[in-house]
């Protein structure tokens, strides 16, 4: 490493909260697959393959350190390790700047993309060869702690669309009536839209919802919609 590449690990290790012992594994792990093609490296890719796997283990355990079920995990897990999460860890710490792309790459907006939970995965890969599952294990608790907690508290299922199913079919009124979803408008760029979508039970439209996604927009339409049936009833 030279002088500039010893400062950007020093940085990168300070936020990280980890020193590796092998700095060419906190390189990798900050490796695009578009850079390692330009100049003939490997990229973060198995690193982020192995990181995933240590992810779900580490996230698992700490659930069944909890007392949650084997249904409470799995949905749980699933949950706390989804895109989302680990997005808002790499952009709350500002590591995406330290991302090493391509030429043509450069150009592209990563922000919320898929890029940045490999990159939590890639560094969970990273510190797990280099300092053992304790390590990646301590870095994966500090940094979703705060998922981690509001998820466990949370009271709902993190399954909007399925919870509004099944409370319209436990409703005679409800019972027969098609639940329908309709995107109404996408802002923003390519690589980082805003979807708008509305949720209809029947005729009823009962609410909106906005995401990154169609998912989330209709995540959150089915939420708002079942909020508004419940206090209906009350």
């Amino acid at each position: 490493m030279n002088n500039t590449d010893n400062n950007i690990a020093r940085e990168t290790e300070k936020i990280i909260g980890y020193a590796f012992k092998d700095k060419t594994l906190l390189e990798r792990a900050f490796t695009h697959s578009s850079y390692a093609h330009e100049h003939g490296v490997e990229s973060y890719d198995r690193l982020e393959f192995l990181g995933d796997c240590v992810l779900g283990l580490v996230i698992a355990e700490r659930l069944y350190s909890l007392g949650e079920t084997e249904g409470e995990m799995t949905e749980k897990r699933a949950r706390i390790v989804s895109r989302e999460p680990l997005e808002r860890v790499i952009d709350n710490l500002g590591l995406e700047k330290y991302l090493r792309f391509g030429a043509g790459e450069q150009k592209q907006s990563h922000v919320h993309r898929k890029v940045l939970s490999d990159l939590f995965e890639a560094i969970v890969g990273g510190i797990y060869l280099d300092g053992g599952y304790n390590e990646a294990s301590r870095f994966i608790l500090r940094t979703l702690r705060s998922t981690i907690d509001d998820i466990c508290k949370s009271a709902t299922s993190g399954n909007e669309k399925g919870d509004l199913q099944e409370y319209c079919q436990g409703r005679g009124d409800l019972k027969n009536r098609k639940i329908r979803y309709d995107t109404i408008g996408k802002s923003g760029s390519d690589h980082d839209p805003l979807f708008n979508v509305r949720v209809f039970v029947g005729e009823d439209m009962l609410a909106e919802g906005t995401g990154k996604s169609k998912r989330d927009a209709e995540r959150q339409a089915a939420k708002s919609a079942l909020k508004i049936l419940r206090e209906r009833r009350k």
